[in-house]
């Protein structure tokens, strides 16, 4: 039976440009990390593609890093069972491995391809590398006026006192007791690990998240909706501290347009997740989660004066969305045509006899910690 494969970003379009986790795979807990070079349309997301697909196949669990720049594309994959991850090494997440040979090997696909049919269309390569970055300079200034206007939107709520906090507080402190009413039985020189991540990103696609891949085997699910600036991201934040203080390991997931602010926190070792579940992370309750929806602390008559106000900032906000997503899509046809430069000059034959030799010794990694 295949196994369960668990869907993410490390990095993301966010407005504060080009936010990365990329470190979160880049680690010394790692058995061994395969960091892959090589230009666009050298066949990485392939390689990894396609690696990942004959080891889920044997029933190892993966997790996938998908790209925040073509949410089809792969930067990264993962097997936790062996330790094992493989990883986009090229711009915009530039990777120096921090124990060379020791525990991860560099695979440089330029090896593979035509280095003097490529020299031939340096004309063409230039100005397509050029637009990407401009188009990509142009995104992250809308993306950055979007969390400005979405902080703006806010404020009115905090300023005019509509949320009503202490009824807020007091759900999310007997939600927390009800959570976790106990410590993790860990030793007290170990410190629980945290991994940072996205569970969604701002795409050429557009809004997308992974929510159903990350959530399948949790037993308790909090969804937190509401409004912006009614209190989510503060109860999602409380039940993190928790988690810490109590002592458990934690998968934090961080807002895509905002990543200073925390959307999700998943407990594994409790099967328990504590989510955000308002745009873009819309996803249908079952039968025992449990729905916790802001807007019933809120007082909507404070903010009625100022509706025409708000509506004009939601929809400067959606504007200023939209038009990133535009250019980051943009942005994505270009990085297309500059693969279609680079494609034809590959040699995916050998690139396959190359991936062949790497799952060989993913596997015999696997059988000497039997």
């Amino acid at each position: 039976m295949p196994a369960q494969v668990r869907k993410m970003f490390l990095g993301g379009n966010t407005g504060y440009g080009f936010f990365s986790f990329y470190e979160q795979v880049i680690s010394g807990d790692s058995v061994k990390t395969f960091v892959l070079k090589g230009g666009p349309g050298t066949g990485k997301s392939n390689f990894m593609r396609q690696l990942a697909g004959q080891m889920v196949a044997r029933g190892y669990p993966m997790e996938e890093f998908y790209c925040s720049s073509d949410s089809t594309s792969l930067d990264g994959v993962r097997m936790p069972s062996i330790g094992v991850a493989l990883i986009d090494g090229t711009a915009p997440h530039l990777i120096d491995p921090k124990h060379p040979g020791a525990i991860e090997s560099v695979i440089d696909l330029s090896a593979y391809w035509d280095e003097a049919a490529l020299k031939a269309k340096r004309d063409l390569v230039r100005p397509a590398v050029f637009k990407s970055g401009f188009l990509f300079r142009r995104a992250y200034g809308y993306l950055d006026l979007a969390r400005r206007l979405n902080d703006e939107q806010e404020a009115y709520i905090s300023e005019l006192g509509a949320l009503n906090v202490g009824s807020l507080n007091r759900i999310t402190v007997e939600l927390i007791e009800e959570l976790l009413p106990e410590a993790a039985l860990s030793s007290p020189e170990t410190r629980p690990r945290e991994r940072h991540l996205f569970a969604s990103a701002i795409t050429p696609q557009g809004l997308v998240h992974h929510l159903p891949s990350l959530l399948e085997g949790m037993s308790k699910r909090v969804f937190v909706r509401g409004p912006a600036g009614t209190g989510r991201t503060t109860l999602v934040n409380e039940a993190l501290q928790a988690a810490q203080k109590r002592g458990y390991e934690v998968e934090v997931y961080h807002c895509a347009l905002d990543p200073k602010r925390i959307d999700h926190v998943l407990i594994p070792q409790l099967r328990i997740a504590v989510c955000n579940a308002s745009e873009p992370h819309s996803i249908v309750p079952v039968k025992g989660d449990r729905v916790i929806d802001t807007v019933n602390y809120l007082d909507s008559s404070k903010l009625d004066p100022f509706a025409a106000e708000l509506a004009q900032l939601q929809a400067a906000y959606q504007e200023a969305l939209a038009a990133a997503i535009t250019l980051i899509k943009q942005a994505k046809d270009n990085h297309a045509y500059l693969e279609s430069l680079y494609t034809p000059h590959m040699d995916f034959e050998r690139i396959g006899e190359r991936r062949q030799l790497v799952l060989q010794e993913i596997l015999g990694l696997e059988r000497a910690n039997l």
